[in-house]
């Protein structure tokens, strides 16, 4: 074999060897670690559904009273649709007393009955048995509802001359008399400021004007204890009515739900209730319902 194969043969075999090198180390180096990632937890966890609400209470809020005249209708005995005084067989037909709140009613669901009038007689005054008031404008003058309600009588009677009674929903009723012309009939409902009369002098009268009564299962009181007839709106207080063998007593209180606190439990409500002379007053509030004993041993208000 010549030089030249022998050189021939050194080279492939040095390539040889090389490649075979570079592929054992290939196959032997460690491979590069990769970089690690630290994956935190994201601050979108949800969190339970909780209402947290009890912690924070509300500032009470007032809502409209419950009627203390349950079932109105327009089915009136022919005593009610014939007498101004006649007692509602359906008002405080299960407790001797009731509480009207005046605070609760709204001023759309009240309406003085003669606006811009001055009173001319005061209830009781030097007549001493007055059952009103009277209200003076001028003749043929407006007469409107002072609330919502059904019109229980309207005819001429007696000494009132044309006179309307409305049984309104809060237990109490209206008489509106002397008028010169009725404009509703017996059995219409009406709303608080709804035209209802006009002002007139028939029956015993000596002027046209208005004579305002408001009765409370058939028996007047002073009409000053609901309006302040001398700035012609509603009065702000709660109104407590007991009944007193054959008589009514009328006691106005001034109080506000903050005031109230008390047991609330069925039981402890049933049996305030059968304790004679008291009288329970809740208020529909959010979260809670306030109950207040009131001592009613009064007087009945002049």
């Amino acid at each position: 074999m010549s030089k030249t194969h022998y050189s021939i043969l050194s080279v492939i075999l040095l390539l040889v060897l090389s490649a075979c090198h570079s592929l054992w180390t290939a196959q032997t180096q460690p491979a590069p670690q990769q970089e690690s990632i630290l994956i935190l937890p994201t601050t979108d966890i949800p969190l339970p559904n909780t209402d947290f609400a009890f912690l924070f209470p509300e500032e009470p809020k007032l809502y409209e009273q419950t009627s203390p005249r349950k079932n109105i209708t327009v089915n009136f005995s022919n005593r009610e649709k014939n007498d101004i005084g006649v007692t509602d067989p359906l008002l405080m037909a299960d407790e001797n007393s009731m509480l009207i709140d005046l605070s609760l009613v709204q001023k759309e669901d009240y309406a003085f009955p003669l606006p811009g009038a001055k009173v001319i007689s005061p209830y009781a005054g030097r007549r001493k048995h007055h059952s009103g008031v009277d209200l003076k404008t001028c003749a043929n003058d407006t007469i409107i509802s002072a609330f919502d309600g059904i019109v229980r009588l309207a005819k001429p009677y007696y000494a009132y001359g044309n006179v309307i009674v409305v049984r309104h929903y809060n237990g109490l009723e209206t008489v509106y008399s002397h008028n010169s012309k009725n404009l509703v009939k017996p059995g219409d409902y009406v709303k608080a400021g709804q035209p209802i009369a006009l002002t007139g002098r028939t029956g015993r009268a000596t002027t046209e004007h208005l004579h305002f009564e408001v009765r409370v299962n058939g028996q007047h009181f002073n009409p000053n204890l609901v309006f302040d007839l001398q700035e012609r709106k509603l009065n702000n207080q709660c109104l407590v009515f007991t009944q007193k063998g054959g008589k009514i007593a009328v006691k106005p209180v001034e109080l506000m739900p903050h005031q109230f606190a008390g047991d609330t439990s069925p039981q402890k409500q049933r049996t305030n209730r059968k304790q004679k002379g008291i009288i329970i007053i809740s208020f529909s509030m959010p979260l809670q319902s306030f109950y207040q004993k009131i001592d009613i041993n009064g007087k009945q208000a002049d």
